[in-house]
C-alpha cells in the first residue's frame, strides 16, 4: 500500500503528434516530488500512463497500490486526462491533488470540475511542491479534505466549507536546489522509453534540470512554477547527477530542461570544468537565447558535451520581437547560428507566427531568416495565450472559447483556444507553418544538402503552391485574411 502515488497523465496513443515525434520524456518535477516525499518518510509509487494501451492499466495499479492520495503533475496538454484519471481514483477511495503550471495557473478550474455530479480534485498544490506536499500529505492523511486542516497550509488551493475556491499564499521559492533529492529515477521502467528511442532515432535519451527559472519578460512564457528568478544548482551537483546517470542507465544523450542555459557564465565554465573532472560528459542538448552565447561561451558547451541548442528564434521581424518584450534582436539570431555552424553545433529554431500586430511584412521577415541561417531543424507554433502570462491578459477580451474550456486542447500541439486576430486567421496560420517549411528546405537544398532529384523537384513544388495560397488567402476574408482585408506594408 502506497501513501503517494504520482500520475503522469500523458499517453502517447491518445497524442498523435507526440506519437510521431516518439521523443518522451517522464517529466522531472513529479520525480523530484517523489524523491522528497520519500525522504520525508512517505512510501511512494509511480503510474506512468506513457505507454499504456488504455484506461485499464490506471485501474490496476490503484488496486495494486491502493494509495491513500494520488498526486498529478500537469500542464495544460494533458488536463483533460488527468481530470479523467482522477475521476477514476476518487472512485477507488483516493484523495487527489493537483501540481505543475496549468493547476497553479487556475486551480478553479480544478477544484470546481465535477465528473457525474462529484468533485475529483481534493487540493491544488501551487508552485514548487518539493517542500509544500510532504505537510499536504500530513494533513489529507490524518484529516482528509476537510478545509479546517488545509486553511493554514502555504501553497495549497482547495474549497472552503461554502465550497469556494480559497487559494493560500505561496511559500518562498526554494534557494538552495542543492538541498532537494536527486530525482526518483528508479521508480520508472526505463526500458520502454530506451525501446521507443532506439527504434525510432536509433539512440536513447534522458532529461536533466540544472537550474529554475528564467529572468527574461516574454509576455507569452509562462514562469508561474518557478518564476522569473534563477536559480542554479552547483556545477558540481549537476556533473555528478550526469555521472550517476551515465553509470546507472547509460543514455545516448541527455536534454538539459532549463528554460535557459547561460544566463551566468562563470557557472557554465565551472560546469563544464567539474563535468570534465568526473568524466560525466554525455551528448547533450540544450535551449539558450542568442543574445547570451558567444565563441566563449559555445565552447564550453561543447567541452561539456553539448551537441544542439534550441534557441527561441520566434521570429524574424525585430518590430514582432519588441512586442513579445523579447529583448533579442533578428541580427542576434543570425549571430548566434552562423557561430554555432562553425563550431559544429546544431541548431534548432522554435519559430512563431500570428503574435498581436503581426503583418504580411513581418511573414516574409521571418522566412528570410530562416533562409539565411537555415537551422538544423525548426518549429513553429501559433500564438496561444497561457493563462497567468501578459500576453493571456492582453488577448483575454478576445479569446474566442470560454477560457476554462476542458477541450481547448486536442493535443499537444494544437490547441483549441484562440483569440480575435489582428489580420488573419487561424487557417491562414497553418498554411503559413507549412510555407515556412519548405522556404527553409528549399534554402537547405540549395545551400548543398543532399537529397535526390526528385526530393529537390518536389519541394520547389511544394514552395511554389504554398507562395500562392499563402498571398491568395492574405487576401481574402473567409480564406485567411480577417475583415480588415490584405495587410501587407
Amino acid at each position: 500500500m502506497a501513501d503517494l502515488l504520482l500520475v503522469n497523465p500523458l499517453r502517447l496513443a491518445e497524442d498523435p503528434v507526440e506519437s510521431e515525434l516518439m521523443t518522451p520524456y517522464f517529466p522531472l518535477g513529479i520525480l523530484y516530488v517523489a524523491a522528497a516525499a520519500r525522504e520525508a518518510g512517505y512510501t511512494v509509487a509511480i503510474h506512468d500512463a506513457m505507454f499504456d494501451t488504455g484506461p485499464e492499466a490506471f485501474s490496476k495499479t490503484l488496486e495494486r497500490e491502493r494509495p491513500r492520495v494520488v498526486g498529478f503533475g500537469v500542464l495544460a496538454t494533458v488536463r483533460a486526462a488527468a481530470l479523467r484519471m482522477a475521476a477514476t481514483a476518487k472512485q477507488h477511495g483516493a484523495l487527489v491533488v493537483m501540481g505543475g503550471p496549468d493547476p497553479t495557473a487556475r486551480p478553479e478550474t480544478y477544484l470546481t470540475h465535477l465528473t457525474n455530479g462529484h468533485h475529483v480534485v481534493d487540493a491544488v498544490s501551487l508552485g514548487e511542491s518539493e517542500a509544500a506536499l510532504p505537510e499536504l500529505l500530513r494533513v489529507l492523511m490524518a484529516a482528509g479534505s476537510s478545509p479546517d486542516g488545509l486553511r493554514e497550509l502555504p501553497g495549497v488551493a482547495y474549497r472552503d466549507e461554502s465550497g469556494q475556491v480559497a487559494t493560500n499564499e505561496r511559500p518562498p521559492l526554494i534557494q538552495d536546489l542543492d538541498d532537494l533529492p536527486l530525482p526518483a529515477r528508479d521508480l520508472i521502467d526505463w526500458e520502454p522509453y530506451r525501446r521507443a528511442w532506439r527504434a525510432k532515432h536509433g539512440y536513447f535519451a534522458m532529461s536533466l534540470i540544472a537550474t529554475r527559472g528564467c529572468p527574461y519578460q516574454c509576455t507569452w512564457c509562462q514562469k508561474i512554477v518557478f518564476g522569473r528568478s534563477f536559480r542554479p544548482r552547483s556545477p558540481e551537483s549537476v556533473a555528478e547527477e550526469m555521472r550517476l546517470i551515465k553509470t546507472a542507465y547509460k543514455p545516448d544523450a541527455l536534454r538539459i530542461v532549463d528554460d535557459v542555459m547561460g544566463v551566468r557564465r562563470h557557472w557554465v565554465k565551472a560546469w563544464r570544468d567539474a563535468v570534465l573532472a568526473s568524466d560525466a560528459a554525455i551528448p547533450f542538448e540544450c535551449l539558450s537565447r542568442v543574445d547570451l552565447v558567444d565563441e566563449e561561451l559555445l565552447g564550453w558547451l561543447k567541452d561539456a558535451g553539448c551537441r544542439r541548442i534550441a534557441f527561441g528564434a520566434e521570429s524574424g521581424s525585430q518590430s514582432v520581437l519588441d512586442a513579445m518584450r523579447k529583448g533579442t534582436t533578428v541580427e542576434q539570431a543570425r549571430h548566434a547560428a552562423s557561430l554555432c555552424r562553425e563550431l559544429g553545433i546544431e541548431t534548432y529554431f522554435y519559430m512563431m507566427v500570428g503574435y498581436p500586430g503581426e503583418t504580411w511584412h513581418d511573414l516574409e521577415e521571418s522566412v528570410a531568416l530562416l533562409r539565411e541561417t537555415r537551422p538544423d531543424e525548426f518549429s513553429t507554433t501559433i500564438a496561444y495565450p497561457l493563462p497567468g502570462t501578459a500576453f493571456y491578459d492582453q488577448v483575454r477580451e478576445r479569446i474566442g472559447l470560454d477560457a476554462e474550456d476542458l477541450t481547448d486542447w486536442a493535443h499537444t500541439a494544437e490547441n483549441r483556444l484562440l483569440f480575435g486576430r489582428d489580420q488573419y486567421s487561424t487557417l491562414f496560420y497553418r498554411r503559413v507553418i507549412r510555407w515556412y517549411h519548405h522556404e527553409w528546405e528549399d534554402a537547405r537544398q540549395r545551400a548543398g544538402d543532399p537529397a535526390p532529384l526528385l526530393a529537390r523537384a518536389k519541394t520547389r513544388l511544394a514552395l511554389g503552391r504554398d507562395r500562392l495560397l499563402v498571398r491568395v488567402m492574405a487576401r481574402l476574408p473567409g480564406l485567411g485574411a480577417r475583415a480588415t482585408g490584405f495587410g501587407g506594408r
